[in-house]
C-alpha cells in the first residue's frame, strides 16, 4: 500500500514520538526501522526460528490440562487425548495475566508462542497460552461441533476455554491476578477481535487490553493467497518438492540448536537458506495449507462426519493421512466447513456469507474501542492494500504499522517486542497499586 504525501509529512513532524517510552502511534517510518529483511517471504520464514528456553527464573512454567467436555477421552484411535492442553507461566506474586491465542493450528508449545510467552513472563506478567481452535487438541477437547473455521462458533468455544482455564489457575495454583490482557497472533488475532465483541456483551473475564498482531482482515482472501502459494507444487516434480522439504527441515533443525537471545541468531537468514522465491512460497504456503489436516482427521473420528473415505485402524493410518494432506484450505471450507455449518447452525450458509461474517470489517464498531491495539506489516501478503487502509482508519493512533516484516516475521525484532510491552505496560503499573 502506498502512503500519501500528507501522511509522510505528518510522520516526519511527529517522528520524535516514536522514541518516547509510552508512545504508540500509527506509522513506523522506514528510515528508523532497521528490520533487516525487505523480502516478506524471507521475513515470514523467520517465524520458524522462534523458540523458548523452557525456563522462567521469576516463577514457574506449568503444563496443564483440563476437561472441557466429558467423553472426549474415549474416541477411537484418540483414547486418553480428550483433555485440553495449555500452559501457564506463573509469577511468584501479584501480576497481570496475558492470554495468548496463537496462529492457525498452533498449540501452547509452538515456538512462536513460547518465545512471546517467555518474553512477557520475563517482564513480570502471568501468561496463559492456549491452543488455536484449528489445533487438533482443541478440535477434540473443546469444540462443540468439531469443524473449526466458523468464527462465531470458534470464539464461543475459545471464550468458554478462557473462562475455564482462568478459573483453574486461580483455584488450583492460587494465581494472584491484578488485571487481564489478550494477545492474538495471525488467525488468533482475528479471533481475539471477535472475543472483544463477545466480552463487551458478556463481561465474564474482565479483559482490559487487547493486542492484535497481523490479523487477516478477510479470511477468504487469505485462504486464496495461501492456496496459491502452496500451488507452486504444480510447477515442480514430487522429487524436487521432497528434496526441498528435506533440505528445509535439516536447515531448521541445525539452526534451532542456537540461542535466540544471541544478537546474530536471526541475522543473515536469507544468505543461510539460499532459497528462491518459489521455494519460500511453497514451503510457507504448504505449511499453512496443511494446518487444517490434523483437525480434519480428529473431527472426522470424534464426530463421525464421514468427510474422509480412506479406511483407518490402529495398524493402518497411512492412507488416511495422505487423504487429509491432500486438502487445500478452500476445499476444506467447501467440502467440510460449509456442509457442517448447514447441518448444525445455518442452512443458508454460502461461501460469500461465511466470508462476510468472518471479516474484521464486520467489527468496525468494536475495533474502535480504545483498549484494542494493532500491530501489522504493510508487506504482509495475507492482507490487501484495501485491508491495510481499513486498519489504519479504524485503529488510527492505536496501531503500529511497520513497513516490513511479512506475516509475523518481526515478532523477534527488538522494536516490535518493546512495542508489545508498550501496550501492556499500564497493566503492570495497575498491579503495583
Amino acid at each position: 500500500m502506498k502512503l500519501s504525501k500528507a501522511v509522510y509529512v505528518a510522520t516526519f513532524l511527529l517522528g520524535i514520538l516514536f522514541f518516547l517510552p509510552e508512545a504508540f502511534s500509527q506509522i513506523v517510518d522506514g528510515a528508523y526501522y532497521r528490520y533487516p529483511y525487505k523480502d516478506p517471504l524471507v521475513a515470514t520464514s523467520t517465524v520458524a526460528l522462534l523458540q523458548g528456553h523452557e525456563s522462567m527464573p521469576s516463577g514457574n512454567i506449568r503444563d496443564l490440562r483440563i476437561t472441557v467436555y466429558e467423553g472426549r477421552n474415549d474416541v477411537y484411535l484418540l483414547e486418553g487425548k480428550g483433555k485440553l492442553l495449555y500452559r501457564f507461566y506463573q509469577q511468584k506474586g501479584r501480576a497481570p495475566l496475558i492470554f495468548i491465542i496463537p496462529g492457525i493450528s498452533s498449540s501452547a508449545y509452538t515456538g512462536s508462542v513460547r518465545y512471546i510467552a517467555e518474553f512477557l513472563a520475563g517482564n513480570g506478567f502471568h501468561v496463559l497460552a492456549l491452543p488455536s481452535p484449528f489445533n487438533w487438541n482443541f478440535a477434540l477437547a473443546a469444540s462443540r461441533w468439531g469443524v473449526p473455521g466458523f468464527i462465531r462458533e470458534d470464539v464461543r468455544d475459545l471464550y468458554t476455554v478462557m473462562q475455564l482455564t482462568l478459573a483453574a489457575v486461580r483455584k488450583e495454583w492460587q494465581a494472584d491476578i491484578s488485571s487481564i490482557g489478550l494477545l492474538g497472533m495471525s488467525e488468533g488475532a482475528r479471533e481475539s477481535a471477535f472475543i472483544a465483541q463477545q466480552e463487551a456483551a458478556q463481561r465474564k473475564i474482565g479483559i482490559a487490553t487487547y493486542l492484535l498482531i497481523n490479523p487477516p482482515v478477510d479470511l477468504l482472501k487469505a485462504v486464496r493467497q495461501i492456496d496459491s502459494m502452496a500451488g507452486q507444487k504444480r510447477n515442480h516434480s514430487q522429487r524436487q518438492l521432497e528434496l526441498l522439504e528435506d533440505y528445509a527441515v535439516g536447515l531448521l533443525a541445525e539452526t534451532l540448536r542456537g540461542d535466540p537471545s544471541d544478537p546474530n541468531y536471526f541475522l543473515h537468514w536469507d544468505q543461510r537458506t539460499g532459497l528462491k522465491d518459489w521455494q519460500y512460497q511453497y514451503l510457507i504456503g504448504s505449511v499453512l495449507q496443511r494446518s487444517v489436516s490434523e483437525a480434519i482427521y480428529v473431527s472426522d473420528l470424534a464426530f463421525d462426519l464421514g468427510y474422509l473415505n480412506s479406511p483407518v485402524s490402529w495398524g493402518h493410518r497411512h492412507d488416511r493421512f495422505e487423504e487429509i494432506h491432500s486438502f487445500t484450505l478452500m476445499e476444506y471450507i467447501t467440502k467440510c466447513l460449509i456442509p457442517r455449518i448447514r447441518q448444525v447452525n445455518d442452512r443458508t450458509m454460502t461461501l460469500d456469507k461465511l466470508g462476510t461474517a468472518g471479516s474484521l470489517k464486520s467489527l468496525e464498531t468494536t475495533l474502535k474501542n480504545k483498549n484494542i491495539y494493532l500491530m501489522h506489516n504493510l508487506d504482509d501478503f495475507l492482507i490487501s492494500d484495501d485491508d491495510a487502509a481499513f486498519l489504519e482508519t479504524v485503529f488510527d493512533k492505536r496501531a503500529k504499522i511497520y513497513p516490513r516484516g511479512g506475516h509475523l516475521g518481526n515478532l523477534w525484532y527488538p522494536m516490535n517486542k518493546q512495542n508489545i510491552l508498550e501496550v501492556f505496560r499500564p497493566l503492570l503499573r495497575d498491579s503495583s497499586r
